[in-house]
């Protein structure tokens, strides 16, 4: 079961500790977790921390044995002692005053141990930690045979079957050594979150599992349809653990009552319960009237509850929300029985989590919510539970995703233990109210060897039932490409000369976005100087350049200079994002339900995708894309075939433009807008021609609103801008946006 923190006392037991590294892996035939180990050669390191992050250590790939003293307080002599580790990655072993107490392996899940029988209370007690971080035993194949300034082991190269479940961390595009035969460097191997030693008591809750619902009742003497009937429904499966040998008669009381707003219901049950020695479970039930709902920001206020359970000498407390997250056959999502369209966005803090923390969440939320994202998808990886309370109460609806990623061993072995850490995120997330969806695989056949491993029908099939049996509510996902779910990269991972108009779309594009380079004060960060240029193409590929997609795909110009070529591939990528944004949110239902640009920060040093780099400076994408995911949009359609995105859209003097002037509204309720557009000549204000309507976007809505046709002047060869507006009643802009044609021959 996964073990919940709660709010209980604590020892916190992070900051110096000691290690050693154990490159032969002689540790345990030498006894290093004995209390008697000599240990002054062993050097001191700050927990927590990843330790491809420290001078000393770097990327390196092994065994590392950490070891802590401390000091339990008087007043805890007599407790019952937990010592909970938050994260370790990715295999660890753990003894106490020599007594040895489990192995876990994992690099998301936390775990604890019962050590009340080993510990001293007359003198110090030790911690020793073994964690084992190896490279996946995987073979890697070079695939890629196109002629390139690449030498072999910088080209393209698959796995064969990645064995250790670490997703975004082991196995993924944007990292160090990325795609190349050195795919898995930048180790992300260390105890990366806090330990604790934890007090509860002999009989204690040690895991709460809500379950919450929108009361509905049928419209008898109406029109016979079922509606919601103003309450809530918040159930809630307690585990209690009795520590005693006898059983024992106690009650167990429920209170819920309002977390963040006022004027709410609360409601209260007590249980009586006979509480057998072990493991227990009760279910008790509430039903909350006048209940307020959780909603994302841009529909509602995300109202939460919070449940205070008390047992005993227990007390725990639960943040929930009532919601319902469904989809129809058509790939829609519908938040609180209301259709929703997610602006989304997909987020991972760092590579190595002991650098994520409340101050940069926020900081890349408040970000987002100013870019008018309303949801969130976790991409093969699981953030701190910090993130995912910050969503609850921002009104960010989350999509989760299993850290699987790419080409993963099949085998009977592999899919046991996926399914123990599947069962574990589970529990760690399913209470959140942000939580609306879940994926079990990233991209599960994403391959370019013969004989691939079958993880769509075996795997996927494992891990979608296994998590439904901690949470059978929500939607479960099985992986990409599947199920309405796809990913669009124009001019990245696909062409960039592609008619996008003739591309099928799914309802849910979980991935979109292009390529860049960072701004030259980044790139200095992380790329030698004498490699910065000329370009050494082998140090680059390793930093993620991707030269089949900059050179073959997105067509982007070298150009004369570092700065030069920059600027290229940044221009390049707001471009084509931006216009990607434009044809999806034309297509709103028709039948895009969801996008998810492909990734908010790079999440390391690295030539990204993000609209930040990993220094959090941004790519010129970041402002383009602002501009098109307003709630109230309006933009340009073109007469073009083929329909390239991300090109110069070119047309003869003499010939006539047409072009459709979209607009979207998000909002729920109607919108009262100005529409205008007009042509200009670049850099010149004069209007050519253009028009301006007042109108009444209906909620929700995307549609054709106006239709420019205009002939090409013959007088000049150059660019023209057309400029698009949108403003409510009192002027203040709900949609800025613009589309350059330029006139040749």
């Amino acid at each position: 079961m996964y073990c919940e923190l709660y709010d209980r006392p604590r020892l916190v037991l992070d900051g110096v500790w000691k290690y050693r590294l154990d490159q032969n892996d002689v540790g345990k035939r030498q006894s290093y977790y004995l209390e008697s180990q000599d240990r002054s050669a062993w050097r001191d390191i700050k927990v927590p921390h990843n330790w491809y992050l420290t001078e000393e250590i770097g990327d390196y790939f092994g065994t590392i044995w950490y070891f802590r003293e401390f000091d339990v307080p008087g007043e805890l002599k007599g407790s019952n002692l937990y010592l909970r580790f938050e994260g370790v990655d990715y295999i660890s072993e753990v003894w106490v005053n020599g007594q040895y107490l489990g192995y876990h392996e994992g690099m998301f899940n936390s775990f604890e141990y019962d050590v009340t029988d080993f510990i001293h209370h007359d003198r110090k007690n030790v911690i020793v930690l073994r964690d084992s971080a190896p490279k996946d035993k995987t073979d890697y194949i070079l695939t890629d045979k196109e002629a390139t300034p690449l030498s072999d082991p910088y080209k393209f190269h698959q796995s064969k079957g990645i064995t250790q479940i670490k997703g975004h961390m082991v196995e993924a595009m944007h990292r160090p050594g990325a795609m190349t035969s050195f795919r898995q460097d930048g180790n992300s191997g260390g105890i990366w979150g806090s330990v604790t030693l934890v007090v509860k008591p002999d009989i204690h809750i040690s895991y709460v599992k809500s379950y919450t619902k929108i009361g509905y009742k049928k419209d008898w003497l109406g029109d016979q349809q079922d509606k919601q009937d103003g309450t809530g429904l918040a159930a809630f499966d307690v585990y209690v653990h009795n520590r005693e040998k006898n059983a024992v008669k106690t009650a167990i009381a429920l209170h819920v009552k309002p977390s963040n707003f006022e004027g709410g219901k609360s409601a209260a049950i007590t249980r009586n319960v006979v509480v057998q020695p072990g493991d227990n479970v009760f279910k008790l039930f509430v039903t909350l009237e006048d209940v307020r709902l959780w909603w994302t920001w841009d529909h509602g206020f995300p109202h939460l509850y919070a449940a205070d359970f008390s047992l005993e000498a227990d007390r725990v407390s639960l943040t929930i929300g009532i919601k319902e997250v469904q989809t129809d056959a058509d790939g829609q999502w519908y938040l609180n029985g209301k259709k929703i369209f997610l602006r989304g966005m997909r987020y991972i803090s760092s590579l190595w989590m002991s650098e994520a923390n409340e101050e940069m969440w926020r900081a890349d939320l408040k970000k987002m919510l100013d870019m008018d994202i309303n949801s969130i998808r976790i991409g093969s990886h699981v953030e701190k539970d910090g993130f995912y309370k910050l969503c609850d109460e921002m009104g960010l609806l989350m999509w989760q995703v299993f850290p699987l990623h790419y080409v993963i061993d099949d085998s009977d072995e592999v899919i046991d233990r996926a399914s123990d850490m599947m069962r574990d995120m589970g529990y760690m997330l399913t209470n959140h109210a942000c939580m609306g969806m879940w994926s079990v695989y990233k991209e599960p056949e994403i391959y370019a060897l013969p004989n691939m491993p079958n993880v769509y029908f075996r795997l996927c099939e494992v891990l979608k039932e296994t998590l439904g049996s901690v949470d059978p509510i929500r939607w479960i996902h099985k992986g990409d490409y599947r199920e309405g779910v796809q990913n669009i990269m124009i001019g990245s991972c696909q062409d960039g000369d592609k008619d996008i108009l003739k591309t099928e779309f799914a309802p849910n594009i979980v991935e979109f976005g292009a390529d860049s380079i960072p701004c030259l004060k980044s790139l200095k960060k992380f790329i030698p100087v004498d490699k910065l240029w000329p370009i050494d193409w082998d140090v680059w590929e390793y930093w993620g350049l991707f030269y089949r997609n900059q050179f073959k795909r997105g067509r982007v110009e070298l150009g004369h200079s570092l700065e030069e070529f920059i600027d290229n591939s940044q221009r390049y990528e707001a471009l084509v994002v931006k216009e990607q944004i434009e044809v999806l949110r034309q297509r709103k239902y028709r039948p895009v339900a969801s996008m998810y640009l492909y990734y908010w920060s790079d999440a390391c040093p690295i030539m990204g995708s993000g609209l930040l780099d990993y220094y959090r400076e941004p790519y010129q994408v970041y402002d383009s894309m602002k501009s098109v995911y307003t709630q109230v949009l309006v933009s340009l359609e073109w007469n073009r075939t083929p329909y390239l995105i991300g090109r110069d859209k070119k047309y003869n003097r003499g010939e006539k433009f047409i072009g459709k002037v979209w607009v979207n509204n998000d909002h729920f309720h109607e919108v009262q807008a100005e529409i205008s557009w007009q042509i200009c000549r670049k850099g010149s204000d004069e209007a050519l021609y253009g028009n301006r309507c007042n109108v009444l976007l209906k909620p929700d809505s995307a549609k054709v609103l106006d239709m420019i046709e205009w002939i090409i002047p013959m007088d000049y060869i150059g660019e023209y801008v057309i400029r698009m507006d949108a403003r409510d009643p009192e002027g203040n802009r709900l949609s800025s946006n613009q589309t350059v044609i330029k006139a040749c021959n």
